[in-house]
């Protein structure tokens, strides 16, 4: 019996050494409102936020910005919270989830899948780091010069994502406080210089834009993202936390990072929010937010795309981030990730409806309840779910009414339910069984 407990603690040290990335998280490892709510935000907080304000700044009044803001994010905070709260309740991660609804041999699909496009993603925005940081500061020598500031740039991104929560964790509790402080000033300075706030609430738009086209730009922007909040709620000690914590990160954090690029364009005129930033004096702000707006979000997509590998390949999540990381580090910082942009976003299109599919397996006809673990049982392959995701990217692709990644996220759900309930219960399209070791 002491050499079974001694093995049994020796495998639970193994697996958080690796950041539980293929078990559950035990309960000793959970973690509160604040530490979820943070690394949520930090996950939110980007670069994209503030260009996606300043785009909607030109198009809307304070406003109606507001109300496209809200109801996007709170959009976002029920489709992620679906998501993030299932991953809370059982500890793992989203191509985990997928188990029970692909199947044990269809999840390494799914896991494949999310680290392509979140790896993609991560090599588009270190090659954005790097020239954006070029074009900030053209003087600034060899470390702001495009490949290098992608280089270094794309190594801190690596690093957090190495040590898993911890480090993104910290990261965020460091970076989340001082990205709102500074974005705070900088619409207090532009504010101020636009002359007040009566100014911008009279703003009246060049190039209207009606409140759903914002909307359906600020919930496409994130789709991919919330369709695995699980990776980071899975740390959360309960689904509670997990949802206050997932509301935190988009409805709060999230508005804020928007709206603070929405005043910052809107009172100075510029569209770059950097740009602006440097033109108001405040040239340290302006690396400072590139740098960690940046940073904590794309050290959540080396993160996550870990994970989904980590699922269906022989090696630790930490070897996996390092071999990924340098090699999406080289493709970003020499351009060549510009190409597949279009690409990973018709892919984006396509990680809603895997969301669809494990919010309908899990809520509607598993009862809130999986297993893992030694002796669990799973298919290898559900036909059912890859036609229910196959369906809903269609659609989502297809139709050109509404929200795109919504609309597929909504017909996979409905696809994949009816389908088990014909099929299911008699296991036809259910291939083959595999039981964990």
């Amino acid at each position: 019996m002491e050499d079974v407990r001694k093995r049994t603690q020796a495998e639970m040290t193994v697996q958080s050494e690796n950041d539980n990335a293929t078990c559950r998280v035990p309960d000793s490892e959970r973690k509160g409102f604040l530490s979820v709510a943070f690394v949520a935000a930090g996950y939110c907080i980007c670069m994209s936020g503030l260009y996606t304000g300043s785009a909607i700044a030109f198009g809307m009044s304070f406003k109606d910005a507001i109300i496209a803001v809200l109801v996007g994010n709170a959009i976002l905070s029920v489709y992620g919270g679906a998501v993030g709260a299932a991953g809370a309740k059982e500890g793992v991660a989203s191509a985990m989830l997928a188990r029970h609804s692909f199947g044990r041999e269809g999840s390494k699909i799914i896991g494949i899948l999310l680290a392509v496009v979140m790896l993609g993603w991560y090599a588009v925005q270190v090659g954005f780091f790097g020239s954006t940081m070029s074009a900030l500061f053209p003087g600034g020598g060899f470390l702001t010069s495009q490949y290098a500031a992608a280089a270094w740039g794309g190594i801190l991104m690596m690093l957090t994502a190495y040590f898993g929560y911890k480090g993104l964790n910290l990261l965020s509790y460091v970076a989340v406080p001082a990205i709102a402080i500074l974005s705070v000033i900088g619409v207090t300075l532009a504010v101020k210089g636009a002359g007040g706030w009566s100014e911008i609430m009279n703003i009246v738009p060049k190039e209207p834009m009606t409140v759903s086209a914002a909307v359906v730009s600020i919930v496409g922007s994130f789709a991919g993202g919330a369709a695995a909040q699980s990776d980071i709620t899975r740390y959360a000690k309960d689904a509670k936390t997990s949802w206050a914590g997932t509301v935190f990160g988009y409805l709060i954090a999230n508005s804020f990072v928007i709206m603070a690029g929405y005043l910052i364009s809107a009172a100075t005129g510029e569209g770059d929010p950097p740009v602006a930033f440097l033109a108001m004096g405040l040239g340290a702000a302006a690396l400072l937010i590139l740098i960690l707006a940046q940073w904590t979000t794309n050290d959540n997509n080396l993160y996550t795309g870990s994970l989904g590998l980590a699922n269906c390949l022989p090696f630790t999540k930490h070897k996996i981030v390092i071999v990924t990381g340098i090699i999406a580090t080289i493709v970003g910082a020499m351009g060549l990730a510009d190409y597949f942009t279009t690409w990973l976003s018709l892919l984006g299109v396509g990680i809603p409806p895997v969301a669809g599919v494990i919010i309908c397996d899990y809520y509607l006809l598993k009862g809130q309840k999986y297993e893992y673990g030694p002796g669990t049982r799973y298919c290898k392959v559900n036909i059912w779910a890859f036609a229910g995701m196959i369906v809903g990217a269609v659609v989502g692709f297809a139709v050109h009414w509404g929200i795109a990644s919504i609309n597929s996220l909504v017909v996979s759900i409905i696809v994949y339910y009816v389908l088990m309930k014909i099929f299911g219960r008699t296991n036809s399209g259910i291939i083959g069984e595999s039981i964990e070791e």
